[in-house]
């Protein structure tokens, strides 16, 4: 007779223990759905009893850009909201033993194992259920920034019929499936990037831009400093947003052209400007790199209206990585004496804009919001921005903070005497050019 005592006993519970401990080291922690492993015994003992299993698999890289532009844990959200409208639709329209899984922990691929009838009937019925799919998540989930119109999310779908040969190990073959199914997917992702290539080279060659101008206001008395020239794509599109526009241009040979393009279209509607108030124009370090290229046009449009140098912010923006320092460090040194005052964006977003702040010791230190958002709750942040400021009194530079949103991180900069601040709270970017501002009472 098994006791409690009894060695068999005490290992098959241990084995089990371990068992479910393996699983639930399986489970994605973004979406809460199980990986694909956690799931292929269940998967193969269905096959094996004859059940005809369907895959619906779905590729979300296509917005893995916004990871990049946005940080992880906005893309993070993106997936976890998928994963909630599968599950809302697992509940609504599939079966109890039907499946949705994460392919890898942390990945942006989804599959859905489905039991189907046999034949035509069960091929119509995988159809149907990613059909259905699709039409949920085109429904709920749509992805907007800032002011920008929301579109649909981006996104590759596939479906197949597991074929099981009982001389093949259920495993591999479901494997080879999610290969073929990752490549037909590939294959759209590409069609995509020629299409938005495409859209690209038609902006640049129309100069089909939008740009809308933002207030930075100074803190202490309400005063309108400068304006930020933000430049949109054409509304609706996936490029309306401006970090999505310059994101996917700077992995193309039209970086500099757009750049161009919309720095002169800037400081053409910037002719209003009152005197001494600055224009803040974003300049990439790479189109940096050749300031004699850079100042070609820009000068003679600011000159044109009645704008200097002096009066011209070039903000420096970083993505992708500087590599080569002392060529970078000329080049911001020729348009500083050409009259151009400098500011590092992103600041305290991570160690490349410090470095580039001691590098470059800017005019200007453009605070990365993250540091800024319900600053009033965080004594740590504004030990952050106690520092940042001790930098900038270093370098005789002044502090803006970004992403201002209300009035509570509005008051809390102020008692930190931060120089400037820009976001909602003072003005959203607004397309009708640079006017004065009705900005809060202060």
């Amino acid at each position: 007779m098994n006791g409690v005592g009894d060695p068999a006993e005490r290992q098959r519970s241990e084995l089990t223990a371990e068992s479910k401990r393996l699983r639930e080291a399986l489970v994605d922690s973004t979406t809460g759905l199980a990986s694909l492993p956690a799931v292929l015994e269940d998967l193969r003992h269905r096959v094996e009893h004859g059940e005809r299993l369907g895959l619906v698999y779905l590729d979300l890289s296509s917005e893995a850009q916004l990871e990049t532009i946005y940080g992880w844990e906005t893309y993070d959200s993106l997936l976890h909201q998928v994963a909630e409208v599968l599950g809302t639709f697992w509940r609504d329209e599939l079966r109890q033993a039907d499946v949705a899984v994460v392919a890898g922990l942390h990945g942006d691929e989804f599959i859905i194992f489905v039991g189907l009838g046999r034949g035509d009937a069960g091929q119509a019925q995988l159809k149907e259920i990613q059909a259905g799919i699709l039409q949920r998540l085109s429904a709920r989930l749509q992805v907007q920034f800032n002011d920008e119109m929301p579109r649909p999310v981006m996104l590759n779908c596939a479906s197949a019929i597991l074929r099981h040969d009982p001389m093949v190990r259920i495993e591999r073959t479901l494997y080879r499936c999610l290969d073929d199914l990752r490549a037909e997917c590939r294959q759209r992702r590409e069609e995509q990037y020629g299409k938005q290539l495409a859209e690209l080279r038609r902006i640049v060659s129309a100069a089909d831009v939008e740009v809308r101008f933002q207030p930075i206001v100074r803190l202490k008395d309400g005063e309108v400093h400068g304006f930020e020239a933000l430049t949109c794509g054409p509304p609706g599109s996936i490029f309306e947003s401006p970090e999505m526009l310059f994101s996917f241009a700077e992995g193309t040979d039209h970086i500099t052209e757009l750049e161009r393009i919309c720095r002169l279209k800037s400081v053409h509607q910037a002719r209003a400007l009152d005197a001494g108030t600055k224009l803040f124009l974003n300049c990439s370090a790479r189109v940096l790199s050749d300031p004699e290229s850079f100042c070609r046009g820009l000068l003679g449009q600011a000159e044109a209206c009645g704008l200097r140098p002096a009066d011209i912010v070039l903000e420096l923006t970083e993505r992708v990585a500087i590599t080569a320092w002392q060529e970078f460090r000329r080049s911001v040194a020729a348009l500083r004496l050409i009259g151009f005052p400098i500011a590092i964006v992103d600041v305290g977003a991570g160690y490349s804009s410090l470095k580039s702040v001691a590098e470059v010791e800017p005019d200007y230190l453009k605070v990365d919001l993250s540091l800024i958002r319900e600053v009033h709750r965080s004594r740590l942040k504004r030990s952050l921005l106690d520092s940042l400021m001790s930098i900038a009194t270093t370098i005789d530079a002044q502090v803006i903070a970004e992403g201002v949103e209300d009035e509570e991180e509005f008051h809390a900069l102020r008692e930190l005497n931060i120089d400037l601040g820009q976001g909602y709270y003072f003005g959203r970017p607004d397309p009708s050019g640079v006017r004065r501002v009705a900005v809060p009472r202060f």
